[in-house]
């Protein structure tokens, strides 16, 4: 045996001895936490796998990053979500495909004494956030009212304080798509009232065809459009076809997306679409771990709403570290 094994060796069978081994407490062993995504392969997925991970290296922490295949599976998502408990690991995060599905599971978590932080999209849980809560202490999410204001300020910057403008969202009833079409038009109507206004429409589901349908029409009817905010990928894809169809030159009529996406990016690195409103991934993910891992180890109590954040892009910055880091195909 080496000189150095050996000398582990008697210092290991010395604490045996004397029984003056400290136990290891949360304050410093490695944390394992467990984030059950909405799924894993897609770059949106990534980036907050990335942020999650680069977050718990400064904390002392592990990540297992688990999502299904896609995010219609939300079976598969709840039994990686049993598992995950079934291994009792010190936390869990969970961004919720479904509405309730996963209620009775995350009150098994708690049950089981792990705290859950849920991450993008929260279930709907009885009562409210907290350490109160049977669900979770809250969660971490992009807050789509701010972000829509901020797309109004650009858009209305963009213009001058002038011109007609048109919305057009991806569903009337999802909160996100909500929030994110009333916090534009609530923006303009409060703080830039040289922006008329056209009557709000919906590509429902974000659809780029119908979409496109739409702006095409509006382009017809509005010779004089400024402007068009489109409140996600598909709405935005849908408006830069429309755009090329009706062989408008580059920055005739100002568009202004939501998210990001392969083809969003290429239509704003060619100027096709102007700029884009994008979630921070990364930012998700680091504020459910330090949410977390601050808990665990000194109680900690997290806000139940933590705002991870957003960014404007245009052809500008999109190649900025910050901003590209929080982009996904």
């Amino acid at each position: 045996m080496k000189k150095g094994l050996m000398a582990v060796a008697a210092v290991a069978a010395l604490a045996l001895v004397t029984g003056t081994a400290a136990p290891v407490t949360a304050a410093d062993k490695t944390l394992k936490i467990y984030l059950i995504s909405k799924g894993e392969t897609h770059q949106f997925w990534q980036a907050v796998k990335l942020g999650a991970e680069t977050q718990a290296k400064k904390m002392n922490a592990e990540i297992v990053f688990q999502g299904p295949a896609a995010e219609t599976m939300i079976d598969k998502q709840l039994e990686m979500l049993d598992a995950a408990i079934a291994v009792k690991p010190d936390a869990i995060g969970y961004a919720a495909l479904g509405t309730t599905q996963s209620v009775p599971n995350l009150k098994a978590a708690n049950d089981a004494g792990i705290p859950v932080y849920m991450f993008d999209t929260a279930a709907s849980c009885p009562g409210k956030l907290g350490v109160a809560s049977d669900c979770a202490l809250g969660v971490a999410y992009t807050n789509s009212t701010a972000a829509g204001a901020l797309a109004a300020d650009k858009m209305s910057a963009l213009l001058k304080g002038k011109g007609k403008v048109l919305v057009v969202g991806h569903s009337q009833t999802n909160q996100t798509g909500i929030d994110r079409a009333n916090g534009f038009i609530n923006q303009i109507k409060k703080k830039h009232k040289g922006i008329k206004l056209l009557k709000t429409q919906y590509a429902e589901g974000g659809d780029a065809l119908k979409a496109q349908e739409i702006i095409s029409a509006a382009l017809v009817a509005n010779k004089d459009l400024k402007g068009i905010y489109g409140t996600n990928e598909g709405v935005s894809i849908g408006a830069g076809q429309a755009f090329k169809a009706a062989k408008l030159k580059n920055g005739a009529v100002k568009l202004i997306g939501f998210d990001s996406g392969k083809q969003q990016i290429a239509n704003i690195k060619s100027g096709l679409q102007t700029g884009a409103i994008t979630q921070s991934p990364m930012g998700i993910g680091a504020k459910t771990v330090e949410a977390l891992v601050n808990y665990v180890r000194n109680k900690t109590v997290p806000k139940p709403l933590i705002d991870t954040g957003f960014y404007y892009y245009d052809k500008k910055n999109i190649s900025d570290p910050t901003v590209a880091g929080n982009l996904y195909e």
